[in-house]
Order: structure tokens, then sequence, then C-alpha cells
């Protein structure tokens, strides 16, 4: 048989680089990933790639800038060199630079497979918009100049694309996990000596209010377990003074860090619990992270939440919003130590089957689809 042929893939994100948003750490390790088989360039405006597809960028408001996340200004000069000789264009968000890479990639011919990485839930909170109306406004733009126009869409779970499908959604469709990163597996760690022998718990995401540490901290200080608790919340955010001032109320009092990529690995590998109680997620890539590190996760189950999809018992589901529910649960496991060891051996299976490699893999298998349907690639 033989070798699949090296593409040459344009692929378009807002914000490429070392930001903590599920949707650019997914693509900075898809290309990389990519990188080893094809020739990838990225359209950009920052913060790494700067080169000669990078366009300008802004930000809107504190929100944005504490987040490090990047509005792209399109450029049609920039978008038509990047795909003059592509064979397929990947567009990572649905946004201005999104919608108008789309229209160009359409005038050229290339075909495009659009990501759905962005929901209104995770914009309008942070600008203070609580408006249903906008909301459904801003999903009908989405559909119309980029999911509806693209070749095909990628969603990482089943209920992002059911969320699109509802709302109106023909274009063919496949469903690719964010997949996880080789780095989070199971190892045995010495744990920290400040978190002792303690039970410890970790909340992992974005500092923001949809992330809801709010009700992790009040479930924590119901449990009957809470003198043992010790909570570890990693990340950063606009909601970050206030998550701190949270977590100092606990008995002994939670910490807030912003972990490096190794230190949450280990950290992962040796708590005893993630708890996520988001009741917005279009997958949960921190979930999908202990998961490979073979750490349970306590999730709420939320209807707006794909999170819930990954909880490997029914035991591990609490009521979203709920910090009585959660407690329960949280001294449900602890009561019966056995659970929590069934549910590690099957957080490790999982993981095992959810690697961005295999996700990688899904992914050109599209791009050779759509491309074989708009025809060869270009010499």
């Amino acid at each position: 048989m033989d070798a699949p042929r090296c593409l040459r893939i344009a692929y378009v994100a807002d914000t490429f680089g070392n930001v903590k948003a599920g949707g650019v750490v997914s693509a900075g390790r898809f290309v990389a990933a990519l990188r080893e088989r094809h020739e990838v360039v990225v359209v950009t405006a920052g913060p790494e790639e700067r080169g000669p597809y990078s366009v300008p960028g802004f930000q809107v408001g504190r929100v944005m800038d504490e987040m490090g996340f990047i509005l792209a200004v399109p450029r049609r000069r920039v978008l038509e060199a990047a795909f003059a000789r592509a064979d397929v264009v990947h567009v990572q968000f649905p946004l201005w630079l999104g919608a108008r890479a789309v229209k160009v990639a359409r005038r050229a011919r290339v075909p495009v497979v659009a990501a759905h990485h962005v929901e209104p839930e995770n914009m309008f909170p942070h600008l203070g918009v609580r408006s249903k109306a906008l909301r459904d406004l801003t999903y009908r733009i989405f559909l119309r100049t980029v999911y509806q126009p693209a070749d095909a869409v990628v969603c990482p779970s089943e209920a992002s694309l059911a969320e699109l499908r509802r709302r109106g959604l023909t274009t063919p469709a496949e469903v690719i996990s964010n997949g996880i990163a080789p780095e989070f597996r199971p190892a045995a760690v010495e744990r920290s000596p400040r978190h002792g022998g303690e039970v410890l718990l970790l909340a992992v995401g974005r500092l923001a209010r949809e992330k809801r540490h709010d009700v992790i901290v009040e479930g924590l200080r119901r449990s009957r377990h809470a003198g043992r608790l010790h909570l570890v919340v990693t990340g950063r955010g606009p909601e970050e003074e206030r998550v701190r001032r949270l977590v100092r109320t606990l008995s002994p009092p939670g910490e807030v860090i912003f972990a490096a990529d190794d230190e949450l690995v280990r950290l992962l590998q040796s708590a005893d619990l993630l708890v996520h109680a988001s009741e917005v997620e279009l997958e949960g890539m921190a979930v999908l992270e202990a998961l490979g590190c073979g750490t349970p996760a306590l999730i709420a189950n939320a209807t707006g939440s794909a999170a819930s999809a990954l909880a490997v018992s029914p035991d591990l589901l609490f009521r979203p919003g709920d910090p009585d529910d959660l407690a329960r649960h949280l001294d449900h496991l602890l009561d019966h130590p056995d659970r929590l060891a069934a549910a590690r051996a099957r957080c490790a299976a999982l993981g095992a089957s959810r690697t961005v490699e295999a996700s990688v893999r899904r992914l050109e298998a599209l791009y050779y689809r759509v491309v074989a349907q708009r025809g060869a690639p270009r010499r």
C-alpha cells in the first residue's frame, strides 16, 4: 500500500501559543503532531508563530488580556498567500479571522475543515452579557459564516455536535476528541511535602465564573471529611483574586497556583481526585488529562457540559451548582476507598483510548476525504 501523501495544511487560529485555553492548547498539540508528516503553516495573531502569515490582533477589555486570548484582524493578502499552495484549510475558531478565511478559501476552491472550539456560553459571561437572544444570534452567525460553508466540521464531543445540529448544522461533521497528550499518563510520584497525608483534590482550568469554584469550595466545606481535604486550584483568569479569597476560607486553606505542564502532570498523577464543577464544556480537557493520569474526576452533571460524559462511574457525577450533592458524593467516595481505586483503573483504560495521536490520525483521514472530494492535492 502506498504511504499517505504529505498534505499542505493552512491552520487558521486567532491565538496560537502558550495560552491555557482549551482550543489554543489543542491547536498547538495538533499542529506539532501534523508537522511530523505534513507541511503546516499557521495563520495567527500570536503570541507565537510570528512569520509571513501573522496578522494584527487586539483584545477586548481586561478579561481577554488576563486570559491571553487575542482576536485576529483578517488580512486578505495574508490569507491568499497562505492558501496559495494549500491542499486544505483548517479553521480553529469561528470568529472574524475564521469567517474571512472560509470566504477566501472557497474563492480559491481550497477545501475547509472548521472546528467547534468556541461557543457563546464561553464568551459572554466574561463580558457581563446574559442575553439569550444575543447568544442565539451569535450561533446563527457562526453557522452562516463558518460551519455551513465548510466542507466538514470537527466537534470534540457528541454533545457539541448535537448542539450544532440542533441549531441547524447540515454540513458533514465528525466527532474527534482533543485527545490526551502522551505526558499525561499514570505514574507513581512522590507527593509534595506541603500536602502531607491529606486527601489531595485538584480543580484545573481557567479561573472564570463558569468554572464554578464557588460550588467546589462550598462543597468541600460541607464535607464530613473537610478537615482532611487539601484543595489545589491551578490556572489563570479574570476571577483569580475572587478564587484566592474563596479557597482561603477553607480549613485547611486551599491554594491557587499556576502550574507549568510538567508540574500539572505531577499534581494530577499524585492527586486523589479532580473536582470539576463547570457547567459549560465542549469536551473538558482538564478531565481528559486527569483520566490520562489515572485520576478520577468528580464532575457536575450539567446539560451544557460534555465533560459529564467522561465520568467513569455514576458515583462521580453530582448535581450542577449543588454543593450539598458534591459533598455527599465526595464523602461516599472517601468512605469507600475501594470504589475510588476501581475508578482509577477505569480512568487509566479510558485515557489510553483517547490519545492525541489517535485524534490526529482521524483528523488526517478527514483531510484526505475533503481533499479527494475537491480533487487531488495541489502541485
